[in-house]
């Protein structure tokens, strides 16, 4: 039986987050999301392959994110406005294995997971 493999999503616009879902459903990921600082620890707690971070995600403290994936060995892919280059500076400072703008995310979204996840 082959081993499930899960994506953490910390994306609160539902229709983004929909998006994102149908993607990753298509490449084979079972969805957990985080939409509080205790259901982010509570999907990190489930060993996904890869937690997707919104940095704009309002109601999470994305740099505890960032850091309590490390801690527990899990990718981040995250993503921001264009427009705002330092916090994309800070996301990588973090220690996020990806940063890119919203806009990238969407144009590449299943490759983005498929080399971030498997490293």
């Amino acid at each position: 039986m082959e081993a499930v493999r899960t994506i953490l999503l910390v994306v609160p616009e539902l229709m983004f987050q929909s998006r994102l879902r149908e993607q990753a459903t298509a490449l084979g990921y079972d969805i957990v999301l985080g939409e509080t600082d205790a259901t982010v620890a509570d999907g990190l707690a489930a060993a996904p392959q890869l937690a997707v971070i919104d940095l704009h995600a309002l109601g999470i403290d994305w740099q505890a994110a960032v850091a309590a994936a490390a801690e527990a060995g899990v990718p981040v892919l995250a993503f921001g406005r264009h427009t705002e280059a330092g916090l994309l500076k800070a996301a990588r400072d973090a220690g996020c294995a990806r940063v890119v703008p919203r806009s990238q995310l969407v144009a590449e979204l299943p490759s983005l997971i498929t080399e971030t996840a498997d490293g």
